[in-house]
């Protein structure tokens, strides 16, 4: 293809936002691609028509103009003019402190842009560095930078994806998409086309720049790059924001005319009384009048509230907010209502298990996120700690949490723990490590990915000699494969109205649950099926997790209190499902 223009390769008749009404064939027509990937002449061709795969970075001022700008204010020019008469009048030290003031004012609030701007430079990194890309039928790791539209993308979990895609194939995955839509859960993607308007986070065959692959494979074909992706679109909004006077500055600049006005007009009166009426010598009288309007100037006003201001800034850091401007804190200060959403904002965005249910007690589980820092204690005792043994109740349960898994926990290079898979998987990896109990001897055999059709996920696994299937996932249809459940005694038969009663207790705290099973089979047993899991299961425990809110709230405590955070949680999910159902999006409007 010679690519002359952008038309060419993205039919003006079809909406650039329509992609995902398309089938992967189509959108690879309108492409010209193909599943083997364009030819690296055609990649290096389209590359210097739609230029790198990048946020375009903002226009900057130079670092002069920023710090001049500080001294736009009414009572900044009253200081300077001050300063100015100041050294007509030779009073050196007072023209130098009143210039210092305006100037410590100014490199305050340049100081605290700076370190802002730098901070918000930050969604720049939610881009990937690396693609592994399809050219020449050939698959290949290549700068991210230099992807185009119809470049085909390979991705694996734990992949950020790194331009807007078309899926052309998705084998059981599961992307988070929590910083476009704010949903905590993963969400389930699929290569069919999607009939009718879609809002975002209903586009299920559509992967976007910046997301991140919790599970599964997938491929898929670019269709935007750079600025034309959803992230561009975000960072373009953020840059196109005008700025507005705070309600502060609006009234320092009130206060500075009114200052100004009474000043000329005592002056005015004041000659005209002295000079008229009291015969007083004009050079005299001049004198007097510029001392008295010098004096009469708030030189020391500035200075205080920027050193307030930049209290309020210091307070803010400490609990991680980014002030881009001092005025913006007191325009905190002034708000009465704040509407915000609750996952990511209200909340860490990174789903913890509380509580821990079995046939012979509860527990409660310390700790918040992905911090695999936190004992296990039982509930009627809050002082003491489980006993976890491989043998015990606890023990099995932690065993199937962690074999029927397929997420991961990292520490990254700053020391901030996070996970590879989906957030309930990877909460459910957390508690296995914050127990201590090792499974050294396990060896994955088969399994059954989860599935939102089905509700659950399955593995068989070795384990010394003995071969056993784990299941985990929603309680409601677990209940339903368990004839019997186990004790610290053995197993006995299943108690469905004590399951049931616990779940709706801590259902009602917000929590969602999970629960686990399993059971004893030969070596030589069929392949693992749907059918082998209706049967003969054992229920060990269920987990109870939530995406709690920040530790750091005011004076240390959680911003909400957690009964009323718990019911804002409940709403939004069955305390059957295990991922959590998706808001229908009527709901996601209002």
């Amino acid at each position: 293809m010679n690519v002359a223009s952008k038309e060419n390769a993205i039919t003006p008749s079809h909406p650039v936002d329509d992609w995902y009404r398309l089938d992967a064939a189509e959108a690879l027509r309108r492409l010209d691609s193909a599943e083997t990937g364009l030819r690296r002449q055609e990649a290096e061709e389209r590359l210097q028509l739609y230029g790198a795969n990048a946020l375009p970075e903002p226009k900057k001022k130079h670092p002069l103009l920023q710090f001049i700008a500080y001294f736009n204010d009414v009572l900044i020019y009253i200081l300077l003019l001050a300063a100015v008469i100041k050294g007509f009048m030779t009073q050196w030290v007072d023209m130098f402190i009143i210039l210092a003031v305006a100037v410590i004012n100014a490199l305050i609030g340049f100081v605290q842009e700076h370190n802002a701007a730098k901070s918000l430079k930050s969604i720049q990194g939610m881009l990937s560095n690396n693609a592994v890309v399809i050219r020449d039928g050939e698959t290949q790791t290549v700068d991210a930078r230099s992807l185009v539209p119809g470049d085909v993308v390979a991705l694996r979990p734990g992949d950020r994806i790194p331009a807007d895609l078309r899926l052309l194939d998705a084998h059981n995955l599961l992307v988070e998409e929590a910083i476009l839509t704010g949903e905590s859960t993963v969400v389930a993607k699929q290569v069919a086309p999607i009939e009718g308007e879609a809002i975002l986070g209903d586009r299920l065959n559509i992967l976007f720049s910046g997301t991140t692959i919790s599970a599964g494979t997938a491929k898929g074909v670019v269709f935007a790059t750079g600025a034309d992706t959803e992230l561009g679109h975000i960072n373009q909004m953020m840059a196109d924001i005008d700025p507005h006077p705070t309600p502060l500055l609006k009234q320092m600049d009130s206060l500075g005319k009114l200052i100004s006005l009474l000043i000329l007009a005592m002056v005015a009166v004041l000659f005209l009384f002295a000079f008229f009426l009291r015969d007083i010598p004009f050079a005299e009288l001049l004198l007097a009048l510029i001392s008295l309007a010098v004096a009469s100037v708030p030189e020391g006003l500035p200075a205080i509230i920027s050193i307030i201001l930049s209290l309020g800034v210091q307070s803010m850091a400490r609990i991680r907010a980014i002030i881009r401007r001092l005025s913006t804190v007191e325009t905190l200060g002034a708000m009465t209502v704040i509407c915000s959403d609750k996952t990511g904002t209200l909340t860490m965005n990174e789903m913890t298990v509380k509580a821990v249910i079995t046939a012979n007690g509860n527990y409660r589980v310390d700790g918040e996120s992905y911090a695999p820092v936190g004992k296990i204690r039982p509930e009627d005792n809050g002082e003491g700690e489980a006993v976890i043994e491989a043998g015990n109740v606890l023990g099995h349960f932690i065993t199937v949490i962690d074999l029927c898994n397929d997420s991961g926990i990292r520490q990254d290079e700053q020391g901030r723990w996070a996970i590879t898979g989906g957030p309930t998987e990877g909460a459910l990896k957390v508690l296995a490590v914050k127990s201590g109990l090792q499974l050294n001897d396990a060896a994955l055999i088969e399994k059954i990915p989860f599935d939102s059709a089905y509700k659950y996920m399955a593995t068989r696994h070795r384990i010394g000699a003995e071969h056993r299937v784990f299941v985990t996932g929603a309680p409601d249809v677990l209940f339903a494969f368990c004839r019997q459940e186990m004790t610290e005694a053995g197993v006995r038969p299943f108690n469905l109205a004590f399951w049931e009663g616990e779940v709706a207790r801590h259902a009602r705290q917000g929590l969602r649950m999970v629960a686990a099973a399993y059971k004893n089979i030969a070596p030589d047993s069929a392949p693992l099926d749907h059918d082998t899991l209706r049967q003969d299961m054992v229920l060990v425990g269920i987990a109870g997790m939530m995406d709690p809110p920040p530790a750091g709230g005011h004076n240390g405590h959680s911003p909400l209190p957690a009964g009323r955070y718990s019911r804002q949680n409940d709403h939004r999910r069955s305390p059957g499902n295990r991922h959590g159902h998706r808001r229908h999006a009527r709901d996601r409007h209002q």
